[in-house]
C-alpha cells in the first residue's frame, strides 16, 4: 500500500492525462513551465495524498521529455522521474522517519550551485518539508533568497504553519485541492479498477487521489491496517492494554497507522455531513455507532491524531504517545454507546 499519500509508479502515467480536467489553475502552471516562464521556488500545500509529489514529477518531466508533446510519460527522461531516479531531479525526504538533518540540506545547497552535465535545470524536490529541522530550513533559505538560474525548488508541505514565514515568501504558494469525483473516477477505472470497488474508494477519500490508491490496494490482515482496525476496536481498558501492548514495536510504523486513523476519521466526518452514504462505513468498525458521535467530537479526534504526529515529529516515545490516543479514542466510543 502507498501509505506515503502520493501516486505510486502506477498511477502517475494515466494521471498525467488528467491535470487540466482538474482545474484551470493546473493548466495556467503547465503552460508556464512549457513556456519557460517558471519561477525558481514552489510551495505545494495540500492534505497527505493529494498528489503532491506526483504533480511536482510532472512539471519536472515537462523540462526533461524527450518526446514533442511533452511530457510524454514514456520517454527515458519521463520514466526516471516517475521512479524517483533521474540524475538531475534530486528528491529528499526523511530516513526512518528521522528529521531531514543541516549537514544534509547544506550538501543539497553546494550541489544545486554546480551545473548538471546537459546545461539543462536541475530540479530539487523535497518532501515533506516540516520534516525538516529549523536549522535546515535557515539552511535552504540562502539558496532561495539567491537561487542560481538553473535551480527549481518544489517544496511540498502537508502542514505550512510548521515553516519558517521566510520560507513560504520566498516561493510560489500552490495549494492542491481535492479532485472533482467524475476526474477520480476516470483515472481509477483507466487504472482498471472495477466500477463498485472505484466507486467507494472514490466517495471514502473525498476526492484525494492518493487515499483512493490506498484504499484499493488495502491488506487487513497485518500491518497498519490491521492495528487501525485494533486501535478502532478498543471498547474497555483491558482491550487498551491488549492494544497498546501490541502496537509497542511498531514505532516505525507509526507514520502509517497515523495516517489510517486520521483518514478514517475524516471518512466519518463527511458519512456525518451527509457528503457520502453512510453504507460506504457501515461494515466498518464505528459503522453503528457514528449516528451517536457529533461533527465536534468527530473534529476533535482528528486533532488529536494531528497531536500525535507533531508528538512523533518531536520524537516523544511511541508508546505514552499512541497510549494517550487509544485513551481519548477510548472516552469518545464509550460516550456515543452509552448515547
Amino acid at each position: 500500500m502507498n501509505v506515503s499519500g502520493e501516486m505510486g509508479n502506477a498511477g502517475l502515467l494515466p494521471a498525467f492525462m488528467e491535470y487540466r480536467s482538474i482545474g484551470a489553475r493546473f493548466g495556467r502552471l503547465i503552460d508556464q513551465f512549457h513556456a519557460g516562464r517558471h519561477v525558481h521556488a514552489y510551495l505545494f500545500t495540500g492534505p497527505q495524498g493529494i498528489g503532491k509529489k506526483t504533480y511536482a514529477r510532472y512539471l519536472a518531466s515537462i523540462l526533461f521529455c524527450d518526446h514533442w508533446q511533452k511530457p510524454c510519460g514514456e520517454c527515458p527522461q519521463c520514466r526516471l522521474i516517475r521512479e524517483g531516479k533521474h540524475p538531475s531531479v534530486i528528491e529528499v525526504s526523511p530516513e526512518n522517519n528521522k528529521a531531514v538533518p543541516v549537514d544534509r540540506i547544506r550538501e543539497l545547497v553546494s550541489l544545486a550551485s554546480m551545473h548538471t552535465l546537459d546545461g539543462r535545470e536541475r530540479v530539487i524536490l523535497i518532501e515533506p518539508m516540516e520534516s525538516l529541522t529549523p536549522q535546515a530550513q535557515n539552511s535552504l533559505l540562502k539558496s532561495l533568497e539567491e537561487p542560481d538560474t538553473n535551480i527549481v525548488y518544489f517544496l511540498l508541505s502537508h502542514d505550512p504553519s510548521s515553516l519558517l514565514d521566510t520560507i513560504l515568501s520566498r516561493c510560489m504558494v500552490f495549494k492542491l485541492t481535492p479532485w472533482p469525483n467524475d476526474a477520480l473516477m476516470r483515472h481509477l477505472l483507466l487504472l482498471n479498477y472495477p466500477r463498485d470497488r472505484a466507486e467507494r474508494a472514490a466517495a471514502l477519500s473525498g476526492g484525494n487521489v492518493g487515499e483512493a490508491l490506498s484504499i484499493l490496494a488495502e491488506q487487513t490482515e497485518g500491518g497498519p491496517e490491521a492495528a487501525l482496525e485494533q486501535i478502532l476496536r478498543v471498547r474497555n481498558t483491558q482491550d487498551a492494554v491488549l492494544c497498546s501492548a501490541k502496537l509497542k514495536d511498531m514505532a516505525t510504523g507509526a507514520d502509517q497507522i497515523l495516517f489510517l486513523l486520521e483518514r478514517y476519521l475524516q471518512q466519518c466526518m463527511l458519512a456525518k455531513s451527509g457528503l457520502i452514504s453512510p453504507k460506504f462505513l457501515q461494515n466498518s468498525p464505528w459503522g453503528a455507532a457514528i449516528q451517536h458521535a457529533s461533527l465536534r467530537e468527530l473534529a476533535d479526534l482528528t486533532d488529536q491524531v494531528f497531536t500525535a504526529r507533531k508528538l512523533k515529529m518531536s520524537n516523544v516515545n511511541w508508546q505514552s504517545n499512541i497510549d494517550q490516543l487509544i485513551l481519548k479514542l477510548l472516552e469518545a466510543t464509550n460516550k456515543w454507546q452509552k448515547s
